[in-house]
């Protein structure tokens, strides 16, 4: 595939998640936040693990010193982790929660897998997309279990009443 090609994937990553984010509801910039920053961390950590091991590379990368993909870890991905973390129907049935979970990893692995074979963005090594699905299904899982634990309160939920 075209160079040129797999830089304007690069930015059109950054420019929809740059929009991703102005579009989270005002209510919900709080938890956007803690899900962004925590997803960050996670993917940060886990991407310089696979990098150095050499289970996968990124040929074409934004910074060259910088041997992860600073798009997916730092943008593309968590970006993602908040609107799952904002979205997740608490009050519907477990199998629903399950399957509205279960579909963020398989369109994330399924886009990672066409662009493994159809760019330089990405390559294989000792990885497959497997390892994709299953290490994203639980960072998601670790985001959303963070960002409950984060956001729980001895009294309910309720927010304390201010006095004026």
């Amino acid at each position: 595939m075209n160079v040129k090609l797999d830089y304007f994937i690069i930015l059109a990553v950054w420019a929809i998640s740059a929009i991703g984010m102005l579009l989270v509801p005002k209510r919900d910039r709080r938890k956007a936040h803690v899900a962004f920053l925590f997803q960050q961390f996670l993917s940060w950590i886990l991407g310089l693990i696979v990098v150095e091991h050499r289970w996968l590379e990124y040929p074409i990368r934004e910074l060259q010193r910088n041997y992860s993909s600073l798009t997916f870890e730092f943008m593309g991905y968590p970006i993602i982790a908040v609107y799952l973390n904002i979205y997740y129907p608490k009050v519907k049935k477990g199998w629903a929660r399950f399957l509205f979970v279960l579909a963020f990893p398989t369109a994330i692995t399924v886009v990672e897998v066409i662009l493994e074979t159809q760019t330089q963005l990405i390559k294989y090594h000792a990885w497959s997309w497997y390892w994709t699905f299953i290490s994203i299904w639980m960072t998601l899982q670790l985001s959303l279990v963070f960002n409950h634990w984060f956001f729980a309160r001895d009294d309910g939920g309720k927010q304390p009443e201010v006095q004026r």
